[in-house]
């Protein structure tokens, strides 16, 4: 059931392997994106922000030796199983080796229905970012591209202004600043906070940014001004 749910569905997006598993009722619980509950929500979050952007895909991996399954008995009868584990997540991209994001810990309920299995109830908890001795390389981009990233940004979760300052952008949302570093021509990074930012452009137009946190998309920010 793992591999199916998993390997099938989650990393290579075979999202009909998946969904039979799944329970009507299903309940999730996740420490940092919130409660998902039912399985229509569920399958269309995988659809939406696992599998919608092939080119920079999650990864699970299973971390060897921590599985666990407890069965569940009612007079005598198996009715349904505790399943435990900690897995990796990682984001695989277009001729680059998979980088790990961040590691969690889960915990799944799974029904013995007639003779098959279906996951009822999940919690995901304990996300932690990769250990940081491996640091981000800051390198050094022309004022000229600098300025173009710089402007107004808006989106659901995120509301910023960027400008340039010295050799990095300013990013100031509200309350928060923060120095975000260049690492690529397009991307920058954060020494504060597990955050990464990636500007899209369009026609040599930057027309918005993605927000990333541990790897994960929380915002697609866009250019307003």
């Amino acid at each position: 059931m793992d591999e199916i749910l998993f390997e099938n569905g989650f990393n290579k997006c075979f999202i009909s392997d998946m969904a039979p598993l799944i329970s009507e009722d299903l309940e999730f619980y996740h420490d940092q994106g919130g409660v998902t509950t039912t399985k229509e929500k569920f399958l269309l979050s995988i659809e939406q922000n696992i599998c919608s952007k092939p080119a920079q895909k999650p990864i699970r991996k299973l971390v060897e030796k921590s599985l666990e399954v407890f069965p569940l008995y009612e007079n005598g009868v198996l009715y349904g199983a505790i399943q435990n584990g900690i897995h990796e997540f990682f984001i695989k991209e277009t001729n680059k080796e998979p980088y790990l994001t961040s590691t969690a810990k889960f915990t799944h309920l799974w029904i013995k229905d007639s003779d098959t299995w279906k996951l009822k109830r999940v919690l995901s908890y304990n996300h932690k970012a990769p250990n940081k001795s491996i640091q981000k390389v800051k390198i050094k981009l022309s004022n000229k591209v600098l300025d173009t990233y710089v402007g107004a940004y808006s989106g659901k979760n995120v509301k910023a202004n960027i400008s340039r300052k010295e050799s990095a952008l300013l990013m100031d949302s509200g309350d928060m600043q923060l120095i975000i570093l260049p690492e690529s021509e397009n991307t920058f990074f954060a020494k504060e906070a597990p955050l990464t930012f990636e500007f899209i452009s369009n026609d040599g137009v930057v027309s918005k940014m993605i927000v990333r946190e541990n790897g994960k998309i929380v915002d697609e920010v866009q250019k307003i001004d």
